[in-house]
């Protein structure tokens, strides 16, 4: 609104000026017009005068000139001589006078020549013969040169007075249109600076209003300033105080009168604040602003006021720092929460690093008492009567201790737990005052409680115990915040309970599981070896019988026999594989660095019969040091080689071996967590839904006739992965000819099997990094 008024005046008082200067400018045009309206008439008049003169003298030749005819006295020629002399010059004045004159009009020209011709007329008169008509001519071309001296004159005569009529009305006609034009602009200029007045009064009378209420918006900002919550203050460049409001004044014990002009900021501050003051001050006066800044202030009493400030810089229009604003939250509950955050989340971990119960309840008690400030901390653990043993407690040296104790409170009954629901929490700011029944402020003053906090532990769903709090010196107030952590403990203690159940569970599991892979191994092995000999017998007469009556029985005997030889053959067959099975565990070696490459060629070596037979082309990519058991990383590789080779088209094999890392979850890690290997190839490859079922034992996917063999190899390969802590699998496109089939001579290009395995890099890479596994 005061940008529109001034607008509104300004214009006003640009078009009131605008119609001043339009006034202005038809005056002075006007004035002009006359002044060189009255310069014009002066010559005209000057040149009517010398005109008249002109003429005057022009009478004088012309009387001279008839008495010279009469009479033939040579004195009046030369009287005529002055006169035509004196024209001349009066010729001159006039032309000076005329030298605007229309050059359409050549009259002087024509007056000097009529001029000349007289005078020449004057020069042969003077002949000393002179006959009369020579002298009749000569009067007569005198006087028609004084003839047209005086019809130019006369005719310039009346040019002159016509200019002369012409100038007066011009003259008269501007002055009237000044006049017009001053009435018009003066008109204009009052109704103009009426409404510049007017303006003028309405944008007073708004200033007025506009100021009226910049002093209240100034009264109430003021009040708002010194009323706020947070504090403010203004520091010079100097960083002396040259305002402050009273919310501030307060927060730090001052009065106005001993900070403004006195101090700086930096003298209450601590002096691990002052350096950071210091050090943020440049970063306001190069960006401009810092918000959120804590800072350690000195009250005047002495003791610490913990801030937050956000700072503000003042530049003046050069860009030079004048001055600073800023505001100031007392933070002390935000420092205390912190800091008893702090505390709990460090009890919590102390918690979750020890899965001793022991030690988790021992840890509990002595930071709480010192996170409380307690006198008392105690894990009250409840029976199934109501009663209970304080199995820990932190008490300080005055009072009495009771751990160990058995209590049995007469207040409780069987039905304790419903006193003490999930959740909840109990506390007392004076016993005297909590309306307790006599015989429990008893029971709590003999162990010489005024305050108390409890909080239910709780074993999942089961009331497992009591995490008390006592206060002995005096009645408290508990702070809702302290009664959070308590109750965030609570929980943690209940969640540690269970994961030291779980761990205790979990030890006798691992332990039974132990023990019985133990037993099955032994089993395995004693069962192979056993089983060995009688097999052996079995096989051997078997033979026996072959050669010797290969022939000499009937057609079903023979093939009986046969049959019999060939189910002993695979008996025999799958105790070895069984006993391969047993020895992955049972022959184990330690694990060492392991060079893949040099354990892949032993591989190839155990398989150069099978490469050779089958044209196999095996490439492979450098491989890297592993951590492993050789032994069993080459039968590893020999396995999955072996069922590539035996898996295959009618086509030669192609088998590629590759590696590549997985990194760890730490980027600045050097090393990966673990090597992906993959044996790939162009078989026959695998139907998804067997894609798990070939890493079990005995399993198989074809007969024995179209692909022999005990269906054990991936069972041992997967054993032998998962003792190195790492992971297999497989994926797979297989060839879609008929199973019951030879596979096809010219297989599609996508089809095979891909074999993927983790092993560790090192023996202490974690199962989380092994077991993971790359997308493709």
């Amino acid at each position: 609104m005061k940008n529109i008024a001034s607008a509104k005046v300004s214009i006003g008082f640009v078009s009131t000026l605008v119609v001043l200067l339009m006034n202005a400018a038809v005056a002075y045009q006007s004035i002009n017009t006359i002044a060189a309206n009255n310069r014009s008439a002066t010559n005209s008049g000057q040149a009517l005068a010398i005109l008249e003169k002109m003429l005057s003298t022009l009478k004088d030749i012309e009387t001279g000139q008839r008495e010279y005819s009469l009479t033939n006295n040579f004195q009046y020629l030369a009287a005529r001589r002055v006169d035509i002399a004196q024209l001349r010059s009066q010729l001159k004045l006039l032309v000076q006078k005329k030298s605007s004159a229309d050059p359409r009009f050549p009259w002087e020209q024509q007056i000097v020549r009529s001029l000349d011709d007289l005078a020449a007329t004057i020069d042969r008169r003077q002949a000393p013969v002179l006959t009369p008509t020579l002298q009749f001519a000569l009067t007569a071309q005198g006087q028609q040169s004084l003839d047209l001296i005086r019809e130019v004159t006369t005719e310039l005569s009346r040019a002159e007075c016509a200019m002369l009529d012409r100038l007066q009305a011009d003259s008269q006609r501007s002055l009237a249109d000044t006049n017009i034009a001053f009435g018009i602009s003066g008109v204009l200029a009052l109704l103009l600076l009426g409404m510049l007045y007017g303006l003028v009064t309405w944008d007073l009378t708004n200033k007025q209003r506009a100021e009226s209420t910049l002093r209240d918006y100034v009264a109430e900002f003021e009040e708002l300033y010194h009323s706020a919550p947070c504090g403010y203050h203004s520091l010079d460049p100097s960083g002396n105080f040259i305002r402050i409001n009273r919310t501030e004044l307060e927060m730090l014990g001052y009065e106005e009168a001993e900070i403004i002009g006195k101090k700086r900021f930096v003298d209450l501050l601590t002096p691990e604040s002052s350096q950071t003051f210091a050090e943020n001050l440049e970063i306001v006066k190069k960006r401009g602003w810092i918000r959120d800044v804590e800072y350690q202030t000195i009250h005047k009493d002495g003791w610490i006021v913990p801030v937050s400030a956000t700072v503000v810089a003042i530049w003046d229009e050069q860009g030079n720092y004048l001055s600073s604003r800023a505001t100031l939250i007392d933070i002390s509950n935000r420092v205390r929460l912190r800091q008893q955050t702090k505390l709990s989340a460090e009890i919590s971990q102390k918690i979750r690093q020890s899965l001793q119960l022991e030690e988790i309840l021992q840890t509990v008690v002595e930071e709480v008492q010192k996170l409380l400030a307690v006198d008392r901390v105690l894990m009250f653990r409840f029976d199934p009567d109501g009663a209970g043993t304080v199995v820990q407690e932190r008490v300080s040296a005055d009072y009495p201790a009771v751990l160990g104790s058995k209590i049995n409170d007469p207040c409780f009954d069987r039905h304790y737990y419903t006193r003490y629901p999930q959740g909840s929490l109990h506390t007392v700011a004076d016993i005297t005052q909590a309306g307790y029944e006599p015989c429990y402020v008893e029971f709590l003053q003999q162990f010489a409680v005024k305050a108390s906090a409890i909080v239910p532990i709780y074993l999942r769903t089961q009331l497992w115990g009591l995490l008390v709090v006592h206060h002995c010196q005096a009645p408290r107030h508990w702070d809702p915040r302290e009664l959070e952590i308590i109750a965030q403990l609570a929980t943690q203690i209940g969640i540690a309970l269970a994961q030291a159940q779980l761990l205790e569970r979990e030890q006798l599991q691992s332990q039974e599981l132990a023990r019985s892979n133990a037993e099955l191994e032994q089993f395995a092995h004693i069962a192979s070896h056993d089983l060995q000999e009688p097999l052996r017998m079995v096989t051997s007469y078997l033979q026996l019988l072959s050669r010797r009556y290969q022939g000499k029985l009937d057609p079903d005997a023979d093939e009986f026999i046969e049959y019999a030889v060939d189910g002993a053959a695979r008996m025999q067959a799958l105790i070895q594989a069984l006993l391969s099975y047993a020895r992955v565990s049972s022959r184990k070696q330690p694990f060492e660095q392991v060079d893949c490459d040099r354990v892949l060629q032993d591989a190839l070596s155990n398989l150069h019969v099978a490469i050779q037979e089958s044209g196999a082309i095996i490439s492979v990519d450098p491989l890297p040091i592993a951590w492993g058991d050789a032994t069993q990383l080459t039968q590893l590789f020999q396995n999955l080689i072996a069922n590539a080779i035996k898996f295959r088209c009618q086509i030669p094999p192609r088998i590629h071996i590759s590696v590549k890392p997985i990194d760890r979850p730490d980027e600045t890690a050097t090393t990966p967590a673990a090597w992906c290997f993959s044996v790939s190839d162009n078989g026959i490859g695998i139907e998804t839904q067997y894609l798990d079922r070939i890493f079990a034992i005995f399993q198989r996917l074809h007969t024995r006739v179209t692909y022999p063999g005990t269906g054990i190899g991936l069972a041992i390969c997967k054993k032998i992965i998962e003792r190195h802590n790492g992971t297999i699998w497989v994926e797979s496109i297989p060839d879609r000819s008929d199973s019951g089939s030879p596979p096809l001579s010219t297989p599609s290009d996508c089809c095979g099997s891909i074999f993927y395995f983790t092993i560790p890099v090192v023996d202490s890479i974690s199962s989380q990094h092994a077991h993971k596994q790359p997308h493709h």
